[in-house]
């Protein structure tokens, strides 16, 4: 099958990666935006695994980096786990889409993308940051939302009008900083565009109620300045960044201040441990918290049966649908843990699983750190896999499908290069 015309890249194969990528994270906007049937959303999932085995039939000289066993790894936990519970077929098969398929998306990755289509992809990243600054103020200003709505969760930009669109907004946001912070300190980006981009990336990141992007901002801004050793005269920027910087968290506070929310005690590092920690929840309520989750999952849920702790119950044993749902979510769906990727991943995977899964973005990170010439893609990758550390303990940004697959996307992007790097050989 052959794509003539349409989305550019560098060869038939890298076009499907780009359908793919793009259908999924735009697919959302199609259902709950234009209100087009619910089912198109699968259409991804075929192109996902036509993509695939695109990439097998074609490989050529690319073979499967030894890094990937870890995912497999990862998943032969959750699935001999799953065997030991007596799982159910549907429950195990729907485990495995759910997280097998951005496996195959990353391979597909790896195997069809060169570094020109890259080039595009961040692109088409950069627009969708441009055209969310005005989205998101109507979002937050302008559109009437029933009462009792999270206004922050239904603020996405160019992602809108379901809850959780601002994860993808996020997510581009990150990757926009990262580039622009690097490039200013390579010289390749003027201070008035960095400032710009900050200021905008933290203005979004106040409309759609990111508590997470004010630390996240700090990271990038710091490890970048730490990865590219930046000189003396770039200190002054950073010193007008940290005014800019408490304005906006200013910002922050009067738009989302709450009676029952003390913005201006979380943002202090008292007030953030105690948010994340307390006994009583993520929402209060005596559901699980972010940090404290695996503790309050192993005691009182796993009765502390060592054997659970390990290989959680089994991958898809903690799933849910709209078509049906496991007995573990009709017992604990009050907990809430479904919208924590770290302790959804020990419930179904325990803690090998975790460590396995996890295994895999550190082993990246130092793939990345050693490649020679370390262009502006390497470095916005190393920063993004630090960044997904964070995600992975603080929502479900790598597991659902409009941040999911452009985040597996950056974690090929060491592997292309060295792809590449033996091609040339």
């Amino acid at each position: 099958m052959k794509i003539h015309g349409g989305i550019k890249a560098s060869s038939n194969g890298a076009r499907w990666v780009l359908i793919t990528l793009y259908y999924n994270m735009f697919s959302y906007v199609l259902i709950y935006t234009f209100g087009l049937p619910r089912p198109l959303l699968y259409i991804g999932d075929l192109l996902t695994i036509w993509t695939f085995f695109y990439a097998v039939r074609i490989k050529q000289r690319a073979t499967v980096p030894k890094t990937f066993i870890c995912f497999f790894l990862y998943l032969f936990i959750g699935l001999f786990s799953g065997l030991l519970n007596s799982e159910s077929p549907l429950l195990l098969l729907w485990g495995m889409r759910n997280n097998l398929r951005y496996i195959l998306f990353l391979y597909a990755c790896y195997v069809l993308i060169r570094r020109e289509d890259l080039e595009r992809i961040f692109k088409l990243l950069w627009i969708v940051f441009a055209v969310s600054v005005p989205l998101c103020t109507i979002e937050r200003f302008f559109v009437d939302y029933p009462a009792g709505t999270i206004v922050g969760d239904m603020v996405g930009g160019v992602f809108w009008n379901y809850s959780g669109c601002n994860l993808p907004l996020n997510v581009i946001l990150c990757i926009c900083l990262t580039q622009a912070t690097i490039g200013y300190y390579k010289n390749k980006v003027s201070i008035f565009k960095f400032l710009v981009v900050c200021i905008s990336a933290l203005y979004m990141a106040a409309t759609a109620e990111l508590k997470a992007f004010i630390l996240e901002f700090a990271v990038i801004i710091i490890v970048a300045a730490i990865f590219e050793k930046i000189r003396w005269n770039k200190v002054i920027v950073l010193v007008l960044g940290a005014f800019a910087f408490s304005y906006i968290v200013s910002l922050f506070v009067l738009l989302n201040d709450k009676p029952s929310m003390d913005y201006y005690a979380v943002f202090s590092i008292n007030g953030f441990l105690e948010y994340a920690t307390r006994d009583t929840g993520y929402n209060g309520t005596g559901d699980v918290n972010r940090l404290t989750g695996i503790t309050a999952i192993s005691n009182s849920i796993f009765d502390n049966d060592l054997e659970k702790i390990m290989l959680g119950i089994g991958i898809g044993n903690a799933e849910y649908t709209n078509f049906f749902v496991s007995d573990f979510y009709t017992m604990y769906s009050y907990l809430n843990y479904q919208w924590f990727h770290m302790i959804w991943t020990f419930i179904e995977a325990g803690l090998l699983g975790i460590i396995f899964y996890l295994s895999f973005f550190i082993c990246t990170f130092i793939k990345a750190s050693k490649i020679k010439k370390i262009d502006m893609n390497i470095s916005t990758t190393r920063i993004m896999i630090l960044i997904m550390l964070f995600l992975f303990v603080y929502n479900i940004s790598l597991r659902v499908e409009p941040s999911g697959y452009l985040l597996y996307l950056i974690l090929s992007i060491p592997y292309i290069y060295v792809k590449e790097r033996k091609e040339k050989i």
